[in-house]
């Protein structure tokens, strides 16, 4: 008898307990919706509004899942409303709620870019940095029931209330009572709220790739947000531009007529030349990276004031240089970054006659020479997409004195090459 009391008292505390423990189990969903000017409402789990972000906010900071985010609206490239939410590095979890259609899934030092149309609808979602924000499909009862969760309770005993008379109507409601009361719960008291977020999420494109446009990512909008910031620590930057050669002595020549060779101790001049660079480097942090440097630059060789004859004459070189890159991250956009480099320069002389008036002694030959170089770059670039950023940089850069066998035993060491460039470029983050 005691053993039978014991079974039936079991039985009944699982009954009770059961319920309880499955409804903690799972998680009610957060809910985002959009208002008819384009504020964004929060809903908590019972389906009451937690949070309320008006149209045009520049900053605010709200609860979403449990996680601090940060909300500012702002507009695009093409001038359209956005509305960028955040969840900084210092979350715990992801933040995760569903939008429209979709289940999105937003870990820490990650955004979602909600981008509206003119008349406040959503138009397109994007999660940023790439792969890092996720969306899920979810059905379809789901999201006309989401903003409402509410009033589902109280709206299902008024419908029923409001359509007795007709007796035609009272046959099909039993069957399709659990579809009909969420769509006409959506439709009616709580107008200001449901009815506007139900067409504008209808529309949420939750298949839509992250990048639309494909690399190099989306088109900044500038303030910069923190998490907009970051940048992947890897990046390729080229660049080009005019090149300044400064006048160089011809220091000494051996060979023929070396010492009597009216050449020595004059200078050469150069015409304004070209210079192509390509840059490799990573950000071990966020101002200070490592790079190597190389490329090539061409100056023709021209005559100077002291009478000099120069023919089809010019001046290359190749740089090949280790580099400190420091520069200073903000959310302008302009990123200013400095280069300190030492290592080595190709020179390069092509020279197919220097004489001077009333002397027939002609210098002329080919060759090179590898000299210790040196070089400061002063610059700025601007982040015009997520992974590429246009540049503008000066570049100081010089060799020691390069001794060149020209051939017919003549061996000519000229002055020590000081160059300075201006060039423009790009730089790609990957």
């Amino acid at each position: 008898m005691r053993n039978r009391e014991t079974a039936i008292y079991c039985v009944l505390c699982a009954f009770f307990l059961l319920p309880l423990f499955g409804h903690s189990a799972s998680k009610p969903s957060t809910n985002i919706s959009l208002q008819e000017d384009g504020s964004l409402v929060v809903y908590d789990a019972t389906g009451g509004i937690a949070e309320f972000v008006k149209q045009g906010t520049p900053r605010q900071s709200i609860q979403l899942d449990g996680q601090n985010c940060n909300v500012s609206y702002g507009f695009n490239s093409a001038g359209k409303k956005t509305i960028l939410v955040s969840l900084p590095p210092a979350a715990s979890s992801p933040s995760i709620f569903n939008l429209g259609d979709s289940q999105v899934t937003m870990p820490p030092k990650s955004s979602l870019r909600i981008t509206l149309s003119d008349s406040n609808r959503l138009e397109k979602l994007e999660g940023t940095p790439a792969g890092s924000v996720t969306f899920a499909k979810i059905s379809q009862s789901t999201p006309a029931a989401l903003p409402n969760e509410k009033s589902p309770l109280p709206e299902p005993t008024t419908l029923p209330s409001s359509s007795p008379a007709p007796v035609t109507l009272s046959n099909p409601t039993p069957p399709a009572q659990d579809s009909i009361a969420p769509k006409t719960s959506a439709e009616a008291p709580v107008a200001p709220l449901s009815s506007t977020p139900a067409s504008p999420l209808v529309s949420a494109p939750a298949d839509e790739p992250f990048f639309p446009g494909g690399w190099p990512g989306n088109l900044l909008e500038h303030p910069l947000s923190t998490t907009a910031q970051e940048e992947d620590p890897f990046y390729v930057r080229t660049e080009g531009g005019a090149r300044f050669v400064s006048s160089m002595n011809i220091v000494n020549i051996v060979g023929p007529n070396g010492p009597s060779n009216p050449a020595i101790q004059k200078e050469i001049a150069f015409s304004t030349g070209y210079r192509q660079d390509i840059d490799i480097g990573v950000w071990l942090l966020p101002w200070f990276g490592l790079s190597i440097e190389t490329g090539f630059a061409l100056n023709a060789i021209r005559g100077n004031t002291e009478g000099m004859d120069v023919s089809s004459s010019t001046y290359w070189s190749v740089p090949i240089i280790a580099q400190f890159c420091f520069q200073y991250p903000n959310e302008s956009g302009f990123i200013p970054y400095a280069n300190f480099g030492f290592g080595g320069g190709w020179n390069y002389f092509k020279i197919g006659s220097i004489t001077y008036p009333g002397n027939f002694t002609t210098l002329s030959g080919s060759g090179s020479d590898m000299n210790n170089a040196y070089q400061i770059t002063a610059g700025c670039r601007y982040r015009l997409y997520e992974q590429f950023s246009l540049t503008l940089a000066y570049k100081f850069y010089g060799t020691s004195q390069p001794t060149v066998d020209m051939g017919d035993n003549q061996q000519v060491t000229f002055g020590s090459p000081v160059t300075n460039s201006i060039e423009l470029g790009g730089n790609f983050s990957f």
